[in-house]
């Protein structure tokens, strides 16, 4: 497994950011967190980490530990996920808190964040319960014997530093020539202009068949026989607009799928 701490904004008492899980070269999102402010020069309790790449483990020993056990419960809390090896600091931990005052080069955990622009400490909020959707993903790949990487990238704007790309990755810019026979036509959708709204019937396929004078204005603009029926060639049309789309694809025709169909400039 391996995670990424991207740093998003680094202000003169605390550092905003995002936690990514990007195992298998798949970007995901997991959570915002909050550390400690960028200094060049370490400050006892004021400082975040170096950037860099570290292993993480899991620590059964100190205060942090017992505290989470007692908390948790033995079921839940092996230990505290721990950042190993960091040049200059210690026991570096991941844990919930709500802003740099409850960190010292730890990593806090939040379902929500508001910015350290307006925040001086900066903030996240729920942050036990996102703790315990991060951790236990965390302390499965650990104990499971995988090699749990953090990649700690120093996005933000930093005085004297150059801009860096996240993992090393730079936009890719084609000067290849554009052949005319392979130009695809861009497809447009207008949600502003009319059409036939919803007509508040939830089109699925079952007995007896559905039918609906409404129906037949879809099936034209979508291609199929306009006779009312809502049948499995229906269903077909409208799978394969959800799975286009990114809709739930379950072939019944809804006011997003419906939406959608009319929406399209043919």
């Amino acid at each position: 497994m391996i995670l990424e701490v991207i740093r998003i904004s680094s202000e003169a008492d605390s550092t905003s950011g995002l936690l990514f899980n990007v195992t298998d070269n798949k970007r995901k999102f997991m959570c915002y967190t909050v550390e400690d402010e960028y200094r060049s020069t370490k400050v006892k309790h004021e400082t975040r980490i170096p950037e860099g790449t570290y292993k993480l483990t899991l620590r059964s020993e100190g205060g942090f530990h017992t505290r989470y056990l007692q908390k948790y419960g033995p079921e839940f809390h092996k230990g505290m996920i721990y950042v190993n090896n960091v040049p200059g600091f210690e026991w570096i931990l991941w844990h919930t808190g709500n802003s740099d005052e409850s960190t010292s080069g730890c990593l806090i955990l939040g379902q929500n964040q508001e910015s350290n622009l307006v925040k001086k400490d900066g903030w996240v909020g729920s942050s036990v319960s996102e703790y315990k959707f991060v951790y236990p993903r965390v302390r499965d790949a650990i104990l499971s014997g995988e090699d749990e990487i953090v990649k700690y990238i120093d996005f933000d704007y930093i005085e004297g530093k150059e801009h860096k790309t996240i993992s090393g990755s730079e936009p890719v810019y084609s000067a290849s020539p554009i052949d005319e026979k392979e130009k695809v036509k861009t497809e447009v959708y207008d949600f502003s202009k009319d059409f036939p709204k919803w007509p508040g019937t939830y089109f699925k396929v079952q007995v007896p068949m559905m039918k609906s004078e409404e129906l037949k204005e879809w099936q034209k603009v979508v291609g199929l026989s306009a006779d009312g029926w809502y049948g499995n060639g229906s269903r077909r049309k409208v799978r394969e607009i959800q799975e286009k789309f990114g809709l739930p694809v379950d072939g019944i025709l809804g006011p997003k799928t419906w939406d959608i169909s009319f929406a399209k400039e043919m």
